[in-house]
C-alpha cells in the first residue's frame, strides 16, 4: 500500500465530493427564484413531454422551444381570439427545457397564470386540450395547480440555461 503522500496515490485517490451547494450558488439560485416568482401570480404547473424524431433520437432544443411556442400561442389564440394579434393579449408564462438524465427525454416545464376571469376548471381544460391536440407534443403531459415557489425551484434546478427567454413573459389581458 502506498502512502497518503505519494504522488501517484494523490493523483488516483478518490477523494470525498461535498455534495452541498456553495453559499452563492444558494444564492443565485433564490435570486432566481424570486425574480420568476415576481413575474406573475402563478396558477399552474405543467410538464410537456415531446414526441421523439425519426429513429428514436431526442429532438433538438430548438425544437422543443418552437413546440411550446406553438402549444402557448395556442391557448393565447384559444382564450384571446383575435384580440392575440390585434391587442397582443397573452398569458402569463415561463418555460424550461430538460433532456432526461441521459439527453434523450426532451421535455418542458412551465409555470402559467390563468386569466383573471377564467375558472381554474375552464382553464385546465383549454391547457388538457391544447397539450393533446398540438402537434409534436407527446401523449405525456402533466398539468396540476402551482401551489408554491417550489416548482419554480425545480425549474431552475434543471438549468437556468434550459430557460426559454421567448417563452417568458407578463400578462397582457383586457381590461375588466
Amino acid at each position: 500500500m502506498r502512502c497518503a503522500t505519494s504522488p501517484l496515490f494523490q493523483k488516483f485517490a478518490v477523494r470525498a465530493v461535498t455534495t452541498q451547494a456553495s453559499p452563492q450558488k444558494l444564492k443565485n439560485r433564490q435570486i432566481k427564484i424570486e425574480w420568476l416568482k415576481a413575474q406573475a401570480d402563478w396558477t399552474h404547473a405543467v410538464t410537456l413531454t415531446m414526441h421523439r424524431s425519426e429513429g428514436g433520437h431526442g429532438i433538438s432544443n430548438p425544437e422543443v422551444a418552437r413546440r411550446c411556442r406553438l402549444f402557448l400561442n395556442r391557448i393565447n389564440r384559444r382564450i384571446y381570439k383575435h384580440g392575440t394579434k390585434r391587442k397582443g393579449f397573452r398569458i402569463a408564462s415561463v418555460v424550461f427545457l430538460g433532456n432526461g438524465p441521459y439527453g434523450d427525454h426532451p421535455h418542458a416545464h412551465l409555470a402559467l397564470q390563468k386569466p383573471a376571469d377564467m375558472t381554474h376548471e375552464a382553464f385546465e381544460q383549454t391547457l388538457n386540450v391544447m397539450a393533446s391536440t398540438t402537434k409534436g407534443l407527446g401523449k405525456e403531459f402533466d398539468i396540476k395547480p402551482y401551489r408554491d415557489e417550489g416548482w419554480l425551484g425545480y425549474m431552475v434546478d434543471h438549468g437556468f440555461e434550459g430557460w426559454i427567454d421567448q417563452a417568458t413573459v407578463a400578462a397582457v389581458c383586457p381590461k375588466h
